[in-house]
């Protein structure tokens, strides 16, 4: 089996422990929730240079106070096979591919270099003469306490390295599974994102996509994905947290956004996530086994973080990581019984792949040995199993 992807990569700076009630911080905080940072979401540097005034180098000094960042391989796609790919290197059989271009510089040696440490194909990678981009991510606790991250970012790749539609191969198109992940990242896909699904359907592939924070859509009643609604016809799964759910479909709640990706007809499943809340499952019952309802994150992660039993890391990558955690496991289910696909099962397996991410910086968990974040979530699965069954 072929799992194959294109979308986001960049390279993160994250900065932790930052505390948005200072005043040197929630100074640029949006008040109007167009313009200035909203707390968990992406903010255009370009955006905020020109609103306040202001270099991005004293912005990101002043929101960060100062503090020196880690450096991370970033970016919602490349983190999901990523992450899909160390959970599927037992099976021999399914391969995990990624297409993007690399810049030759040296983030992208870094970039390269971190790949390379783990089990994803580099076949569809290109190293190209251009440019890198950086996001830099803020963590820490939103006005309510809550774990958070907000990224200050660029819209898109470097216009040097942008993926172009005729570098995705008949590979490619006729994988088993396809995966887009925050395709506004890449603008020649993101042009033409139609036709290029529609052409994965037509040769069989289960098209996966998930969304990401779109800082170019602020102010917007309905974000557009892609080119446009067309792309919900040829969209077998969807994956999105709330505020992207309610954003892409135009609601204010999350019974109202359900309903509307429902009322598509070609959508087989939706998962929606919502940071430690319970992840929202639907399933229209062709594709996917039906199911509708709530699935709760793994407390006994959470409960191992607070007592020390496992370590504290970040929340940047999390959602990336749940996201690679259900393409594993429906890959998975596919490949040992073929059959409809049990999305609660996927869920069960995103939301611990999400909260072991939780545990180490950045959005990569680094394996030391093949298999070591399987085998770690593996710890957790009977209790967790546990815990959804008296949930539901």
């Amino acid at each position: 089996m072929r799992i194959s992807g294109a979308g986001c990569l960049v390279v993160d700076y994250i900065y932790h422990d930052i505390d948005f009630s200072l005043p040197e911080v929630s100074q640029y905080l949006s008040k109007d929730g167009i313009n200035g940072v909203l707390v968990g979401e992406g903010a255009l540097l370009a955006q905020l240079e020109e609103y306040f005034q202001k270099p991005k180098e004293v912005i990101i000094r002043d929101m960060t106070c100062g503090k020196t960042p880690d450096m991370a391989l970033g970016g919602v796609s490349v983190v999901t096979l990523i992450s899909a790919a160390q959970l599927l290197t037992d099976c021999e059989d399914i391969e995990v591919y990624y297409y993007a271009n690399i810049p030759d510089n040296d983030l992208g040696r870094f970039t390269l270099e971190t790949i390379r440490k783990t089990p994803l194909r580099t076949e569809g990678l290109r190293v190209v003469p251009g440019d890198s981009v950086v996001t830099y991510a803020l963590c820490g606790t939103d006005l309510a306490g809550k774990p958070s991250r907000t990224f200050l970012c660029y819209p898109t790749v470097h216009p040097s390295t942008a993926l172009q539609v005729h570098q995705l191969d008949d590979a490619f198109y006729g994988s088993e599974i396809t995966v887009f992940s925050c395709i506004q990242w890449e603008p020649e896909i993101s042009r033409h994102f139609s036709s290029v699904l529609k052409r994965c359907k037509e040769k069989g592939s289960i098209t996966i996509v998930t969304t990401a924070s779109d800082p170019m859509m602020r102010g917007r009643k309905r974000w557009v994905l892609g080119d446009g609604d067309e792309v919900y016809q040829y969209i077998d799964i969807l994956i999105m947290n709330k505020d992207e759910a309610l954003n892409y479909s135009g609601t204010d709640d999350l019974e109202s956004a359900a309903a509307y990706f429902k009322s598509l007809p070609a959508i087989e499943g939706v998962l929606v996530t919502d940071g430690r809340s319970p992840t929202y499952v639907y399933s229209r019952g062709n594709l996917c086994l039906p199911w509708e309802g709530f699935v709760p994150t793994a407390s006994s992660i959470d409960r191992d973080k607070e007592q020390g039993v496992l370590p504290v890391g970040d929340t940047v990558g999390c959602g990336d990581n749940f996201c690679g955690g259900v393409v594993a496991s429906i890959a998975r289910q596919l490949d040992q019984q073929p059959g409809k696909i049990d999305l609660v099962e996927a869920c069960i397996i995103g939301n611990l792949s999400g909260g072991i991410t939780s545990t180490t910086i950045g959005g990569v968990f680094k394996e030391r040995f093949p298999g070591e974040k399987m085998a770690l979530m593996n710890k957790y699965l009977a209790e967790y199993r546990r815990q959804v069954e008296e949930f539901r």
